[in-house]
């Protein structure tokens, strides 16, 4: 969180603006886990390293949404992705490192699908756009309730999401409406807060409403009231 809010400076509603996007789509997690041991040991560059990697991560998935969190280690999920466990050692540190990578590559997959639908649609109003985001993040946790269930709930530690270059394009788009907060700081708060609580209590206590337009209507009314009191 404190990466974004150092952005937020003199320039108040603009920075609200610029920044409120990337807070609904991939609000930030703070993790009390040292960086290293969430990040992986080395890229693959060749063909068969990068299969390794990816059955690893696809591994690790399967076995959470299986199993939970508690019963995932090092050797189930070599096993199960076909790999010797000094392969996965070569890679990951461990299995904090491959969750934190399903996680890293969920975070892509989103802001992949977000600047497709930037670049594809017009937003005439700040309220198309917010809906737009928030049937978004919805649609990506409905995918695969049961994963989200063990990423929200089980993981002890998780890396923090922040802001990218290549969000740019949600940027931009968003900072062409005006809102009415009066404290910047507070309303990147409050909209972190939100919009995470609301889409991954949904995924643990109310799975069906993921995929209805009811929840979804609210949380856009919420917001927008927040933002557009005037």
């Amino acid at each position: 969180m404190e990466g974004l809010l150092s952005r937020v400076s003199g320039d108040g509603d603009k920075n609200v603006r610029e920044c409120l996007c990337c807070q609904l789509a991939f609000p930030l997690q703070e993790s009390g886990m040292p960086r290293a041991k969430l990040s992986p040991r080395k890229t693959p560059t060749q063909e068969r390293s990068r299969a390794t990697v990816d059955a690893l991560v696809q591994a690790t998935a399967d076995i959470l949404v299986r199993d939970g969190y508690a019963k995932l280690t090092t050797n189930r999920i070599a096993d199960r992705a076909g790999v010797n466990v000094a392969s996965l050692y070569q890679f990951f540190p461990g299995k904090e490192a491959l969750v934190a990578e399903v996680l890293r590559r969920h975070v892509k997959e989103q802001r992949a699908a977000a600047r497709e639908v930037l670049a594809t649609r017009k937003f005439n109003t700040l309220k198309e756009l917010i809906q737009a985001l928030v049937a978004l993040g919805f649609a990506a946790h409905a995918v695969n309730p049961k994963l989200h269930h063990a990423l929200t709930e089980e993981m002890p530690a998780r890396p923090a999401r922040k802001w990218a270059p290549e969000d740019a394009p949600m940027l931009e788009a968003l900072g062409r409406f005006k809102t009415d907060v009066p404290d910047p700081e507070l309303a990147l708060w409050l909209i972190d807060t939100v919009a995470h609580a609301v889409i991954h209590r949904a995924v643990v206590e109310r799975p069906d409403a993921l995929s209805q337009g009811l929840l979804q209507e609210e949380l856009v009314t919420l917001l927008l009231r927040y933002l557009k009191r005037k």
